[in-house]
């Protein structure tokens, strides 16, 4: 068309730039029917893709493919106008330089900050960022230079990840995990809106906890959360930190009208602190008076105990396959439980650990992250959340999609991989999984296990290859590497060691 109509006009215009330099594409938070399509800073190349997905999510109310990476719900309220432009420069200057996987960019930063901050800084954390708040990746040794190392291959921080998990695995460790998405749901319909929100059944007794998932219509994951029921009428829910304003809208948009549901949002107000590993309970028992015996305080339930003189709320679980309890708690007393955790720890080799070693821990576990593992893309139950599905509980979003999902038959299958032949990369997800040269799934994730010595990788293939034992090949860096499907929570695969 240029070609015959001519050029008459040619403008030099400012170009679209966001925070992490990826557009946002889909609906607004907090408003009806009001949809976003901006920040292309490569215009009209995504055209096609963003208005084909665009206009699904408008007309049929969910997109088709996982569009978290673009969301404009993936930033929250520390976007301010003086953060976009500091960001916006930063991506602008990127964006022809290499990006790493653990890439963890400076502009802006830090911003949102826990009251522990400053106190893992000098323990020597080298911190992250995940919507605007600081979190310690891991955790320079006396010694060791206090910065990051950036690679597809096992960085500087490879053994010193190692020996935080092998720590935690043998004594006890501490992770901040105040950036988690907390709210409460609350009022006469809160029980019925929440059982009609997720797909398990909700705790029956107050102060146990269920881990539940909010499918979408089309019976994908959309959201994963943590439920604990405080009492008839109200429920304290957790999820993750990164999707806040995501879950959070989520909610909001089916709640009903009749203000018999009350959403509060205490993300701020309520820090986190996780004490896990064996020795996790000695620690407790010298610094609170509650019995934390199995008998008193049982596997996946909740209360209410000092520590030290501050309040909080205890919840024993966690995300590491340790012994261990979540410490809820208001926001303001944490340097105080901080501090007695590292205090009376000290005889039971307590010490702090980061994000890559969670990550690690989790994947010995084969526990599953929403956008990885977890996707609108995905079933429900191709994602292996058969015990968290209950299909006869009564009607819940996307239940009677999930059936006809099921009865036409899944693409996919999550399985847990052992790799073989690794010198120094692990599988960092979105590795392509082959079968006699043909591709028959992708890595969803991965990272060497140090608790059980293997590099593994949580992976979706076809049905037909998920057998355990099978035989298949991956790509790592461009290098073929045998995997073979092996059980699922390779590390403890009975729970034993978090039911003890």
């Amino acid at each position: 068309m240029f070609g015959e109509v001519g050029v008459k006009k040619v403008y030099n215009g400012a170009i679209c730039y966001t925070p992490d330099g990826s557009p946002i594409v889909g609906p607004a938070w907090g408003l009806k029917n009001f949809w976003i399509n901006e920040g292309h800073s490569f215009g009209i190349t995504a055209a096609g893709g963003a208005g084909w997905q665009l206009a699904e999510w408008i007309v049929d109310g969910e997109p088709t493919i996982d569009m978290l990476g673009v969301d404009p719900r993936r930033f929250g309220d520390y976007a301010t106008q003086s953060f976009l432009i500091e960001k916006n420069e930063e991506a602008y200057a990127n964006v022809f330089t290499i990006h790493y996987p653990d890439e963890e960019r400076e502009a802006g930063r830090p911003l949102r900050q826990a009251p522990c901050y400053d106190r893992l800084k000098d323990l020597g954390a080298v911190f992250g960022q995940k919507f605007g708040w600081e979190r310690a990746n891991w955790f320079a040794p006396k010694g060791v230079e206090q910065i990051d190392d950036w690679s597809f291959r096992r960085s500087n921080w490879f053994d010193h990840v190692g020996n935080e998990c092998l720590n935690v695995q043998n004594n006890v460790g501490i992770l901040d995990m105040t950036a988690f998405a907390k709210c409460r749901i609350s009022g006469p319909g809160a029980k019925d809106f929440l059982d009609n929100l997720v797909a398990n059944k909700l705790p029956q007794k107050n102060g146990r906890v269920n881990l539940c998932h909010a499918l979408n219509s089309k019976g994908g994951v959309h959201s994963e959360f943590t439920i604990a029921k405080e009492s008839d009428d109200s429920f304290y829910l957790v999820s993750a930190g990164a999707f806040q304003r995501l879950d959070h809208d989520w909610i909001k948009k089916w709640m009903p009208n009749d203000r018999s549901v009350t959403f509060e949002n205490l993300t701020n107000s309520i820090g986190v602190l996780v004490v896990a590993g064996p020795k996790s309970r000695d620690l407790l028992n010298k610094i609170s008076n509650t019995d934390f015996s199995n008998k008193a305080f049982p596997w996946l339930s909740a209360q209410k105990i000092d520590v030290g003189l501050a309040p909080s709320i205890s919840m024993r679980m966690n995300f590491v396959g340790e012994l261990g309890w979540e410490l809820h708690h208001p926001i303001e007393y944490q340097n105080h439980i901080f501090d007695r955790l590292m205090e009376a720890g000290e005889e039971f080799g307590v010490k702090p650990f980061g994000i890559r070693a969670m990550d690690s821990l989790r994947i010995e576990k084969s526990y599953k992250l929403v956008g990885t593992e977890m996707s609108i893309e995905y079933a429900a139950y191709e994602s292996g959340l058969d015990r968290f599905v209950h299909l006869n509980k009564g009607n819940f979003i996307g239940r009677d999609a999930l059936v006809k999902w099921q009865q036409k038959g899944f693409d996919n299958k999550m399985v847990t991989l052992e790799v073989f032949d690794i010198n120094d990369a692990d599988a960092l997800g979105n590795n392509a999984v082959y079968s006699d040269g043909k591709v028959i799934g992708r890595a969803t994730g991965g990272n060497y296990g140090f608790r059980v010595k293997k590099s593994l990788a949580i992976a979706m293939v076809k049905p037909e290859f998920s057998k355990i034992g099978t035989e298949l090949e991956m790509d790592i860096l461009d290098k073929k590497h045998k995997v073979v499907v092996i059980e699922d929570s390779p590390y403890d695969p009975t729970n034993e060691k978090i039911r003890v």
